[in-house]
């Protein structure tokens, strides 16, 4: 059987793609805006061509995949962001998550066999619902139908509360139906909470920086400073020893900031995968 291959658009630093070739599919193309986050996708898929700007995208250059994803811009619609900005929570109408309406041109302009959409859970809710309505509806103008549902990060073995939603949509066919509903409890789904090791030690922790409560990717479970660490004093003194004896860096530098709001943003590559492998079981 051919290998299936994915397209991404809003790729990051290659959250889905990394999932998905996890999966068995092969990246054929990611599109991003960003030149190091375009950097960091050159040099781990280098059989992936890149592009810069969805908006400058589509069957002129984008070759045919069986899959697309779309972390689209969630800017518009998280209340992080529009906190942040000073802003009334503008959704599809926001000049960042409108990119969305790309989204849907590339769809109907290529017609991939299967779309997966990614957002922050807010997009359920901003604008009355009507944001999410409009999803909806614009993807099924297209052909596609499909599930959505959301899955939180701590339940496939990643120690962090990252609750998103995604859609999953097949062009005129039905996703298989477990992706809405399990045969088993989230929690049970592998390598699920079980294959993470308690209590954590401190230096797993991104909260354990200078930047804690500050950046944008900050992805600690709450209480971010403390860690549950036996007998673990003795630790914390041995690092700031090797911190003044060794130049160890306890905050972040230029380039660790961008490396962490790039990883904040990223997809969960363990969540990518999950969904990858069920599109895989329809025979694409």
């Amino acid at each position: 059987m051919q290998q299936p291959t994915i397209g991404s658009l809003f790729a990051g630093i290659g959250g889905f793609d990394v999932g998905f070739e996890n999966a068995g599919y092969r990246s054929a193309w990611q599109v991003e805006l960003n030149p190091i986050n375009r950097a960091v996708l050159a040099d781990r898929f280098p059989h992936a061509q890149q592009f810069e700007d969805v908006r400058t995208c589509g069957a002129h250059n984008l070759s045919p995949v069986d899959v697309l994803t779309a972390g689209f811009p969630c800017q518009d619609i998280s209340i992080a962001g529009c906190r942040e900005s000073n802003q009334d929570t503008r959704g599809l109408r926001g000049e960042r998550s409108g990119l969305f309406w790309e989204v849907i041109r590339i769809l109907k302009e290529i017609q991939p066999g299967w779309v997966v959409l990614e957002n922050v859970v807010n997009l359920l809710a901003v604008n009355d619902s009507q944001d999410f309505e409009t999803v909806i509806r614009a993807l099924a103008d297209c052909g596609y139908v499909g599930f959505w549902r959301v899955l939180n990060a701590q339940y496939f073995g990643v120690p962090q509360q990252r609750r998103r939603i995604f859609l999953v949509a097949g062009y005129r066919r039905m996703p298989p139906f477990e992706f809405l509903a399990d045969a088993a409890p989230v929690d049970a789904i592998p390598p699920a909470s079980r294959s993470i090791q308690w209590p954590r030690p401190a230096d797993t922790w991104a909260a354990n920086t200078l930047l804690a409560n500050k950046a944008g990717s900050q992805i600690a479970l709450g209480c971010t400073t403390f860690v549950a660490h036996p007998n673990g004093w003795d630790q914390m003194a041995e690092r700031q020893r090797a911190a003044e004896d060794d130049g160890f860096c306890l905050g972040l530098d230029a380039a660790n900031l961008a490396e962490a709001f790039s990883a904040g943003n990223a997809v969960v590559t363990q969540v990518a995968e999950w969904v990858g492998r069920g599109l895989k079981g329809t025979g694409i």
